[in-house]
Order: structure tokens, then C-alpha cells, then sequence
């Protein structure tokens, strides 16, 4: 039966620190009561248990195919595959152990960066099927444990004139970090010295290092948007107030000294909340995307108590519920929006069950890739069957699927991809993924990889 959550809280409270972080982002235990099926977003909150085969729910955001997508409409007459991936790894010398995020700059075409969470900046080159490791720094300072570390990286819009790179650094128990870093490919020892603040943020009494800044990236219109964690307080994540648990939305500044200014547009740049808040209620949102097809987020939140979620952020303001409600709302909704999809932990879950590459482990980790884009001139590998769908997974049981952003249909199997940590698009069109290599720690050492990702069929 689905408990609303504020009688909990306290019990929470009590609990947490007995939790055990074993991936990035901690995970919770399989649980057999929770319902093995798919909540989506085709109702605005369903009770547990889902609706009956024949019920026939209309989408709550159904939008006709968009004609620029690559997707023909239904009366085309053309008969569109569903995506099926597989994951290529590329022969590489990057050493990251644990990388946690890459991407690739805009020139040279080819260059890319990859993080590895202990807080080495590693230069690669992409060559075929071959990456090559250029060079690196260290951010000194990065506090790397569970969750915690050097997490997320982005380049400036003008990077071609500026040449900023932004990292999403955990640098102590409480606190994470956006900073700033002029990129010189022929000097790393100046590309560290350069560094500059954007924004911090800390949880003053975060009894754990969990929760951090999961993802950063910038919108069409050149602001910056950061996914910060909850850092296990719970409370400030339904605080307008406070900027942890939320999706913040800056705009940084280009002079000597860093930091940020408000978008006018924010929702509470007012100051009736922090003025870089643009959505709430997240608990552990871990890898996420900014869609510039329509000026949507999406992103995962990972959960605690039976659900993963999948989230789209389609307007400012909304509130996902944590920690009021972890997945689908069961009563006093109003103010919450409801997951795009959510599932439960068992083993015996239609997701697990989908993937005969599945692991039947206990512990689930919620991860969001992206959608494929037209790069004009660059052909798409994927055929335009990337194009309408986010492909999303989860790192402890493997499974890969992909949900259509139009609102229509089930999501779907499209692969296999254990321990996934980044997906981003390259020049050349194809998607390159990322996961974790040791984990934990005292294991045995292996490289992490890194993959092309390929149509399979």
C-alpha cells in the first residue's frame, strides 16, 4: 500500500545512516512488493499496481510528430525499426578508473574530455576505433567518495572564442562546486591555474557525501543548468528556498572573477525563492539532458524506498514530490508532478525480465542518456529511430530502453550496458557511452571503458 511520506519523515531520519552506498548513486534494495510494472506518464498519478491491459488512458503531453525529427508521420507509409543498440567499446589508454562524464569539445573535432571521479581531467582524441589519451590535470581538492567527486563537465557555447570548460566537483562531505576553466590543449598546468568559481552549494548538515551535482550542461539560450542532489536532508528539497534538491538554472559570468548572475526569467528571481531554483523535489537526480529540440530536461532521480524515477522538466516550477513522495503519488497530488515513468526493484520486474543480459541484483541506480540530434552535413547512424525516443537505463541491472518523447506508446528494450555512467553525441553523429571501471574501490583494477554505440540490427 502506497504511504504518503510526511509521517515517515522521522523514521527516515533514523534510517539513513544504516543505508550502504555502493554505486555512484546510492541505491536501493530490490523490493517484492513494490509493483513489477511500468508507471508512464499517460496518467498524472497512479495508485500501485497498473491499469488494466484495455484501459485506454490518452496521453497527459501528446504532440503529433514533430516534422523536423526524423520521425514520418503515421501515414507516411513508411515502416520505422525500433532502436536496438549495441555498445562498441573503443580501444583507449585514457587510465580513468572510474569515469563519471565526458564530452566532446567543439574543436579540434574529435578532441574529447573524460572525468574520472577521483578528479583527473583526462585529453583524448578520437581516431576511428581507437581514443587516444592526449594529457590531464587534477583538481586536487575533490572529495571522491560513493557518490561524491569530480562528477560533470560542459563546454561554453563560446567555446570557439573563450575557451571554458565547467566541472561539477564534490569538495568536501556538504558541499559541491561549479567552477570555471580556461581549456589550453598545450598547457594544463595554466588550463588548473585558471580556474574560477561559478557557484557552490552546501547542505550544511548532510550526514553523508550523497547526492551531488549529477549533471550540467547549457540551454539553447545560453544559460547554465546544474541537477543538484538532496545531500541526504530530505526537507530542503521541498524548500523554494534552498537550491538543494533542485534544478538550478544560472546564467555565469565571462569576466576575471566568475561567479553568476539570474536569468530575468527565472521563477523566483523575485526573490520569493532562490533565484537560481527552476524545479524542486528531486532526491538524487544523477545523469540528465537539456533537449534543445523543445527546451526540455529530463533526468533520473534515484530512489530510496521502491522506485526509480524517469522526470521531465517541461515548464519552471514544478515539484517532484521528494521527500513527500518517492514515484507515483498516491493522494495529495495537486502540487506534484507526476514521473514520466517510474519502476519498482524486484527481480521479477518487466524491465529485468526484458533484458536476458539482466543482473537479478538487489540495488538499482536510475541513469538518463539523451536523444540523438541532426547535425547538419553529418549523416545519422541511427536512421532516424534515436530521434523521437531518450534512451535511459539503469547501472546496477543493465537494461537499456527507450521511451518516445511524444508521449505515444510504451517504452522499450533497445539494449545492454552495466554500470553506465555518460552518454554524449560527437561530431561524427554517433553517441560514445561511458561506464564505470573499478567499483568498489578494493577491487581489482580495470580501466573503465568506452563505447561507439551502434544500431544492432
Amino acid at each position: 500500500m502506497r504511504v504518503h511520506r510526511p509521517t515517515l519523515r522521522r523514521l527516515r531520519a533514523l534510517l539513513l545512516p544504516l543505508s550502504v552506498s555502493l554505486l555512484l548513486a546510492p541505491t536501493a534494495c530490490d523490493d517484492d512488493t513494490a509493483s513489477s510494472g511500468e508507471f508512464d506518464h499517460r496518467s498524472d498519478f497512479e495508485p500501485i499496481g497498473l491499469p488494466p491491459p484495455d484501459a485506454a488512458i490518452p496521453p497527459r503531453d501528446a504532440r503529433p510528430p514533430d516534422p523536423d525529427d526524423g520521425i514520418p508521420p503515421p501515414d507516411a507509409g513508411v515502416e520505422v525499426r525500433p532502436l536496438t543498440l549495441r555498445f562498441v567499446p573503443l580501444t583507449q589508454d585514457s587510465g580513468a578508473l572510474r569515469i563519471t562524464d565526458l564530452v566532446f569539445l567543439p574543436e579540434p573535432v574529435g578532441d574529447f574530455l573524460v572525468l574520472d571521479k577521483d578528479g583527473e581531467v583526462v585529453h583524448m582524441r578520437l581516431d576511428g576505433d581507437q581514443a587516444h589519451r592526449l594529457g590531464s590535470f587534477t583538481i586536487e581538492d575533490t572529495w571522491s567518495d560513493s557518490d561524491a567527486g569530480l562528477i560533470s563537465v560542459a563546454t561554453d557555447p563560446l567555446f570557439t572564442v573563450n575557451h571554458f570548460i565547467y566541472l561539477g566537483i564534490s569538495i568536501n562531505q556538504r558541499t559541491n562546486v561549479i567552477r570555471r576553466y580556461t581549456f589550453d590543449p598545450t598547457d594544463y598546468a595554466a588550463t588548473r591555474a585558471s580556474e574560477r568559481l561559478v557557484i557552490d552549494i552546501t547542505g550544511d548538515r548532510a550526514p553523508r557525501s550523497w547526492h551531488n551535482v549529477g549533471s550540467i550542461g547549457f540551454t539553447r539560450e545560453g544559460h547554465l543548468w546544474a541537477l543538484f542532489g538532496d545531500k541526504v536532508l530530505g526537507e530542503p528539497a521541498q524548500d523554494v528556498g534552498s537550491p538543494l534538491g533542485a534544478l538550478l538554472r544560472i546564467s555565469p559570468d565571462h569576466d576575471e572573477d566568475g561567479g553568476y548572475d539570474i536569468p530575468a526569467d527565472n521563477p523566483y528571481a523575485d526573490g520569493s525563492g532562490h533565484p537560481a531554483v527552476w524545479a524542486k523535489g528531486m532526491r538524487s537526480p544523477w545523469k540528465g539532458f537539456y533537449d534543445p529540440a523543445d527546451g526540455d530536461f529530463w533526468f533520473g532521480d534515484v530512489g530510496l524506498d521502491a522506485f526509480e524515477e524517469l522526470n521531465r522538466v517541461s515548464a519552471p516550477r514544478l515539484n517532484f514530490g521528494w521527500p513527500d513522495v518517492e514515484g507515483p503519488c498516491a493522494e495529495a497530488c495537486d502540487d506534484f508532478e507526476a514521473p514520466w515513468l517510474s519502476y519498482g526493484r524486484s527481480s521479477s520486474h518487466a524491465f529485468v525480465q526484458g533484458d536476458p543480459q539482466a543482473t537479478t541484483s538487489r540495488l538499482r541506480s536510475i541513469w538518463v542518456g539523451g536523444r540523438h540530434l541532426a547535425q547538419p552535413g553529418v549523416a545519422d547512424p541511427y536512421e532516424g529511430r534515436w530521434s523521437g525516443v531518450v534512451v535511459f537505463g539503469d547501472s546496477w541491472s543493465g537494461f537499456v530502453r527507450a521511451t518516445p518523447v511524444d508521449g505515444a506508446g510504451e517504452s522499450f528494450p533497445v539494449g545492454h550496458l552495466h554500470a553506465a555512467t555518460a552518454m554524449r553525441q560527437a561530431p561524427d553523429g554517433y553517441v560514445y557511452a561511458t561506464a564505470l571501471g573499478t567499483w568498489p574501490v578494493e577491487a581489482p583494477v580495470v580501466a573503465s571503458p568506452i563505447y561507439r554505440v551502434e544500431l544492432a540490427d
